[in-house]
């Protein structure tokens, strides 16, 4: 047997011993790029409303849940993985609530017959840029870790600008007498912001991996 022969056997043999970890990398980069993907949909429903975008933003739900499902099957089944498990974990969960809150936004503004304003197309604009912020974060990873520091304080920077756009909205919604449209309105732009709320979760993640990867 040559040397070379010997080398592929020993390599397939340590493969079957130690299998090689899923690519957790592109499964991430992957699933931040359907969190992007979602919130484009939802700006573009902010700007105009219809049944299509509706239906195209429940999609968007059910493909996120498989990639869910894929990620965290992926993650049980590993037996290594290249960063921490926990924060893969936390990564998963937390880019997979963005696409929730997304399409319950939109649900709740159907059923409580709300239309778009000014206050929830600024912040779903600020939303989404946050995102593409984690997306090119998340992108990074692998290749250039560092490059994740400066897009997870953008996303974080875009949770705060948010905060301060949830309680102008709210100041500007309760002038006068309380009425049910100013509480229909109040339930959106409370959802909204627990859409921010978990962008600002998976920035701290994606700045957590990146700390134990540079």
């Amino acid at each position: 047997m040559t040397k070379n022969k010997k080398i592929s056997l020993l390599q397939r043999l340590l493969n079957r011993l130690i299998p090689v970890p899923p690519d957790f990398f592109s499964f991430l980069a992957e699933q931040s790029t359907m969190v992007t993907e979602t919130l484009r949909n939802l700006d573009r429903y902010m700007q105009q409303p219809d049944r299509h975008l509706e239906d195209v933003l429940s999609e968007d739900e059910h493909a996120a849940d498989t990639l869910k499902i894929r990620n965290l099957h992926q993650l049980n089944r590993a037996f290594s993985t290249p960063i921490d498990r926990e924060d893969i974990y936390r990564a998963i969960e937390a880019l997979d609530w963005i696409i929730t809150h997304c399409k319950s936004t939109v649900n709740e503004m159907r059923d409580l017959d709300v239309d778009p304003d000014q206050h929830m197309r600024s912040i779903v604009s600020e939303l989404l840029a946050g995102c593409e912020a984690l997306e090119r974060g998340f992108k990074a990873l692998e290749t250039y870790p560092a490059d994740g520091e400066k897009e997870a304080h953008a996303a974080r920077h875009a949770h705060r600008r948010i905060e301060r756009m949830y309680r102008h909205s709210l100041s500007d919604l309760f002038q006068g007498e309380v009425t049910t449209d100013m509480l229909r309105k109040r339930e959106i732009y409370h959802h909204l912001m627990d859409g921010s709320r978990r962008l600002h979760a998976a920035a701290n993640v994606l700045h957590d991996i990146m700390v134990k990867l540079v």
